[in-house]
């Protein structure tokens, strides 16, 4: 079900530009948001925010609704070959000032299949949307006059985040816009602000470069005043409505000071101008509204609906402040919406690219390039084969240098910087790379390998808002905003493959095998709490299963399902013949939460893993590179690799290559990393998934994972 996620035009309006109005948009041949967009001067990012749908394409016929400040909407030119920015002034009968100003990006010069601006549709006037009053039609004023740059900025002030402050708020403090703030802060483009954020507020110039007004440059007085009439309807609360209108319950009560405490329906209150759009109307068929009751938890709205609290979330986002009594809430009405909603939903960047500014990335990674003598060639053989480190850091680099090459054919292009780290642990060198470096401009830095040096690196460009991909790392940060953890922690994957379980356990004889010492004794007692009536097997001294023991745990009349815990190459190579000798006469199935290289020992059978039809979770999947049907992304990537460096590629050279082509693609397909992390979805390339989770305190995390079976005949199956 495509569109399980509903327009919630009004609900998440908090994060939307004050006096904002919507008008519809029909699709017709040829249109890509990206065009729409440009057409009505907003961001792809604000039409997916009320369109959701939209990400997963649009049609020809289908309606849209699109923000607009004023109501003005521009022609479009698609760039072709020979176009130049004089030559489209000429066609169009414009200046080249007037291109550059409705289309600043193309200071960094235009490409074949960008869409610029070129002047606007006249209209005869400007009127209100859906019955909201006549605003500002003697202030707007043709914007293409405006022949100046951007208000000048001359310093930042550094404003912490209250309880219950909101944008809007904010704004009206320090006498800006919503956008001035977005813009200097661009992660709030995705995110809502939260208590303590620390966001950045620009001081303007006392006297700015004159320009000719417009809603965007209203005074917060002006602004104010700018608002509309409405219409209390059934299951209205005061703060749903504030909810809608990005303002506070405090400041919706501002605006309405003799408001009736009882709220009755048919009541007129005061809110600020945006087309209101009843939230029952834009509700789907399969989903309905629920207005939360006195002290109901979301713990029990969960039990309740049998949806998983990243549902919950993604169809009601604000509900991460808290629940309150008197919300009302999306849910699905049937099982059947519950089942496609624990689905996974792959987003294709490939198909949606418009952002063809050059991409600045960096890559740090320990080359130690500082103790490689090159010209001693059999000592540098040597040393290539005894140093790990090495080794994983040139794989990864040739992954990215392949990535970087297949991401210019689809239009992006790479500006790229290499920088040597040397090794673990190496603050001193890293922090004289930072102050002897540019980074403020950089969009995405891969890198570097080891932890500390991670968070050396997104400490030093904290400030810059630059973000840092750790490539290896399974520690998480709790510290900094700008951390992307692309691989998952071994707790997340225990998770995986201990939630499929629970699924499906009910008639299952659940066996627990794991190793003795302190070192497993974590995840035995993780399995025991979630499968309180599990059997446990008996290990020896020496870590050894007697088979007398085996037999005491198995079930002859339910399918056996069996965790085996352990990197031990001895105990498992004693363990699985085990089970692979009862595997028909007892229905084994086995599991484990950590596929160690224990388990690809010589002494380890993979026929006996295939017959137990063993299950494990992983970071990545293996790719056939004989498979006639792999993605085209595969085909070419392994094409591209064995011409560049005559060998298929290792692991580590697939992640190098699934990191940067998955980092290229959302920077192409969005504003910045930031804005392309919220997308909802995952996506997918070689060998690995991406699906970017925003942490309460720290940055982002990867939250896609692998759960692999061994099939018959030792084919391996991606199970989830």
């Amino acid at each position: 079900m495509k569109k399980f996620l509903l327009i919630f035009l009004l609900v998440v309006v908090s994060t939307s530009v004050y006096a904002q109005q919507y008008k519809s948009h029909k699709v017709v041949k040829g249109d890509n948001v990206y065009r729409i967009a440009k057409r009505y001067n907003t961001t792809p990012e604000a039409i997916y925010r009320i369109n959701p749908t939209a990400k997963d394409g649009i049609k020809e016929g289908e309606i849209l609704a699109i923000p607009v400040v004023n109501d003005q909407e521009y022609k479009t030119h698609v760039v072709e070959k020979g176009d130049t920015v004089y030559s489209l002034s000429k066609k169009y009968n414009i200046t080249t000032d007037t291109i550059y100003i409705l289309n600043p990006e193309a200071a960094n010069g235009i490409n074949i299949g960008q869409i610029l601006n070129v002047g606007k549709i006249e209209k005869k006037d400007l009127t209100a949307i859906d019955g909201a009053s006549e605003v500002g039609k003697n202030t707007i004023l043709d914007s293409l006059k405006r022949n100046t740059g951007e208000r000048k900025i001359v310093r930042f002030i550094t404003h912490k985040v209250k309880k219950k402050e909101t944008l809007y708020g904010i704004a009206k403090k320090y006498k800006i816009t919503i956008e001035d703030i977005k813009r200097n802060n661009k992660r709030l483009y995705s995110e809502q602000i939260k208590k303590k954020d620390k966001i950045r507020i620009p001081v303007f110039a006392k006297d700015p470069i004159s320009r000719e007004t417009t809603i965007d440059t209203l005074s917060v007085s002006d602004r104010l005043s700018i608002t509309t009439q409405y219409i209390i309807k059934p299951k209205d609360t005061r703060y749903a409505i504030a909810r809608r209108h990005g303002i506070t319950i405090g400041e919706l009560e501002k605006l309405n000071p003799n408001m009736n405490p009882d709220f009755p329906i048919g009541m007129q209150i005061t809110v600020p101008t945006s087309v209101f759009v009843p939230l029952k109307e834009s509700i789907q068929p399969a989903f309905e509204l629920y207005e939360v009751k006195p002290k109901e938890t979301i713990f029990g709205i969960l039990n309740r609906t049998g949806i998983s609290s990243d549902s919950l979330f993604k169809m009601n986002p604000y509900l991460r402040e808290g629940l309150k009594e008197g919300m009302v809430i999306t849910i699905p009405k049937d099982t059947l919406i519950v089942e496609e909603l624990a689905k996974t939903k792959f987003i294709d960047l490939q198909s949606k690219l418009y952002n063809f500014k050059p991409k600045k990335i960096a890559v740090m990674l320990p080359f130690s390039l500082d103790t490689l003598d090159v010209n001693a060639i059999q000592q540098t053989e040597g040393y290539l084969k005894n140093k790990q480190s090495l080794r994983i850091s040139l794989d990864l680099y040739s992954g990215v240098l392949i990535a970087i090459d297949s991401a210019r054919t689809k239009g992006i292009t790479t500006e790229l910087t290499v920088f040597d780290t040397q090794k673990n642990k190496n603050k001193k060198h890293i922090r004289a790379l930072m102050s002897e470096n540019n980074f403020d401009e950089t969009d995405a830095i891969i890198g570097p390998l080891y932890q500390d040096n991670l968070e050396t690196v997104a400490a030093a460009l904290k400030k810059y808002n630059t973000p840092v991909f750790s490539p290896a790392s399974r520690k998480e940060s709790k510290v900094y905003d700008n951390f992307f953890q692309t691989r998952p922690t071994d707790v997340m994957l225990q998770e995986k493959i201990i939630s499929y379980v629970e699924q499906d356990s009910t008639d299952k004889n659940i066996i627990i095998i794991v190793q003795q010492g302190k070192k497993h004794e974590a995840i035995k007692d993780t399995l025991i709490a979630k499968f309180p009536e599990a059997k446990i097997a008996k290990i020896e001294e020496g870590n050894y299963l007697y088979e007398v023991r085996l037999n005491k745990v198995l079930d002859n009349n339910k399918p056996n399902w069996v965790f085996l815990e352990s990197d031990d190459v001895a105990m498992i190579s004693n363990v699985i013949p085990l089970l692979n000798a009862k595997s028909e006469s007892h229905k084994i199935t086995l599991f484990t939460t950590d596929k160690n290289n224990a388990f690809d020992d010589d002494n380890i059978k993979n026929e006996h893993l295939s017959k137990l039809h063993m299950h494990y979770p992983s970071v990545d999947k293996e790719f056939d590179d004989k498979k006639e049907n792999d993605k085209n992304v595969t085909t070419s990537f392994v094409k591209r690799y064995k011409k560049e460096y005559g060998v298929n590629p290792n692991n580590w050279a697939v992640r190098g290559f699934d990191i940067a082509y998955d980092i290229l693609m959302r920077l192409g397909t969005a504003d910045d990393i930031y804005h392309a992390a919220s997308f909802d979805g995952t996506t997918e390339y070689v060998e690995n998934k991406f699906n970017y989770i925003k942490k309460p305190l720290g940055g982002y995390f990867n939250k896609a994972s692998y759960l692999i079976r061994f099939d018959d005949d030792l084919k391996l199956k991606v199970v989830n």
